[in-house]
């Protein structure tokens, strides 16, 4: 019996160095993952696909119809990306290197984008810009994925809530500067040659990004371990899921009525993604060639937008995401009926007034997107992550292709004006069906799930 008490101090002085291990990882890993996720808003806001990409296009001279389809090109491809790399990103033991690949080849799209504007054959230019998008939204899925189980299993859920829209706020600010020095050095050349230096920032920016997550201490992950059948008989395991075993999982999942009822949420609110880039489209139409500020000055708007909102989003979210996704959708409507408004008074048909739009998509896109991530990592099972990700992005992004895809046929033959009112109208019915859903509640299973993951079984 007096051994104990001395066990009981040897157990305790191995576990203190380890919680002093952990915690220290923890710290470093909070700063990296702030650190990194600034640039990484800066670069969402500079190299945006949803604002940068349609500018630039119809800067080209090229015909408006793919400006348009740009959208859908991204979306499409970020599925692929999904449905392809998920059971590879669900296999690797870490995530960080699937995140520099994909900025790495974003980075590429941008600065071939900012070239292809300087091209004189618009042909040559259609194909760039198509190959940039389909980078983009692959390099787009796969972020997407590995960046969620990322913080998920390496990053307390105290210290991600109050960083996300912390890091946004501050990526403002980053925006901000590198917009002003890319429209400094390229002053006294033509709206173009400015367009072009934009985008070439906008690589820079995002290439850091990728740099920067490769400083993170990622603790290895234990995958899943998949058992299938062989023909003769014989159990075979594999650390991939088979496409059958993914499929198998669907009705599963889609039997929790919290997953059916986000997923309806996440469709309906594809509208928030749409947004942006018909604002752009309907921006461009009226600055394009008139401004060289013009675009530079939307990109400050969007980031002035999201540094102002970025604490309240973070005192929103800690109370009610879905709160805050309703709110969010409200302000991108609101900004539909200011670009409306510009549409119908002369007066109003200035660079400032516009930037107006682009601050309220912004901010509302800023609370929409990080609810979103939030709410799902904390209703999901951690180990399942992935999966439910991957699922709930697929959806959505099928919707996001149909209606891209008709919005820009609607604006090719009515004018763009039409499809900005199809948007404003639809984020303010995702504003209303936000706010019937349930919060959730991270420390227990989401209502009607059992405390075993469906993929576990």
């Amino acid at each position: 019996m007096t051994d104990q008490p001395a066990r009981s101090e040897d157990a305790a002085s191995e576990i203190a160095p380890q919680r002093d291990a952990e915690t220290s990882m923890q710290r470093w890993n909070y700063v990296v993952f702030v650190l990194q996720g600034i640039v990484v808003s800066s670069s969402k806001r500079v190299g945006s696909a949803h604002l940068l990409m349609p500018y630039l296009y119809v800067a080209s001279g090229s015909p408006v119809f793919l400006a348009g389809m740009l959208m859908p090109i991204i979306s499409a491809s970020r599925l692929i990306g999904q449905i392809v790399f998920a059971p590879f990103v669900s296999a690797s033991r870490t995530r960080k290197w699937f995140l520099f690949a994909g900025w790495i080849a974003t980075a590429i799209g941008l600065a071939a984008a900012g070239l292809a504007v300087l091209l004189p054959i618009h042909w040559i230019v259609m194909v760039i810009f198509v190959c940039a998008a389909l980078a983009m939204g692959i390099a787009k899925g796969v972020n997407a994925l590995a960046f969620n189980d990322l913080i998920s299993l390496n990053v307390s859920r105290w210290r991600r809530n109050s960083g996300i829209f912390a890091m946004s706020a501050a990526g403002g600010v980053v925006t901000i500067s590198v917009t002003w020095l890319m429209y400094h050095l390229s002053t006294g050349r033509d709206t173009v040659d400015h367009y072009f230096s934009l985008a070439l920032g906008a690589a820079g920016v995002t290439a850091l990004a990728g740099i920067i997550i490769l400083f993170f201490r990622e603790k290895e992950h234990t995958p899943k371990v998949y058992t299938r059948t062989s023909a003769s008989g014989a159990s075979i395991q594999h650390s991939k899921p088979t496409l059958l075993q993914r499929m198998e999982k669907l009705p599963q999942v889609l039997r929790y009525e919290w997953f059916r009822r986000y997923l309806w949420m996440k469709c309906i609110t594809a509208t928030v993604i749409l947004a942006m880039p018909f604002y752009a489209v309907h921006g461009a139409t009226h600055h394009v060639h008139k401004h060289a500020a013009g675009l530079s000055a939307f990109v400050i708007a969007t980031s002035i937008a999201v540094i102002v909102c970025g604490p309240m989003w973070r005192w929103l979210g800690k109370r009610s995401q879905r709160f805050s996704m309703a709110l969010g959708c409200t302000l991108v409507g609101l900004a539909g009926v200011w670009a409306l408004t510009i549409e119908n008074v002369d007066a109003l048909k200035t660079v400032v007034a516009h930037s107006f739009v682009f601050a309220a998509a912004a901010a509302g896109i800023q609370g929409v997107n990080g609810s979103r991530m939030l709410y799902l990592i904390d209703a999901a099972p951690k180990e399942d992550l992935t999966y439910y990700v991957a699922v709930s992005n697929t959806v959505s992004a099928v919707v996001a292709l149909i209606l891209a895809a008709f919005f820009g046929y609607i604006g090719q033959l009515q004018g763009v004006i039409w499809p900005v009112v199809l948007v404003m109208a639809l984020n303010f019915a995702s504003a209303a069906y936000s706010l019937t859903l349930h919060e959730p509640n991270p420390d227990e299973p989401p209502a009607g799930q059992a405390t075993e993951s469906p993929a576990s079984s």
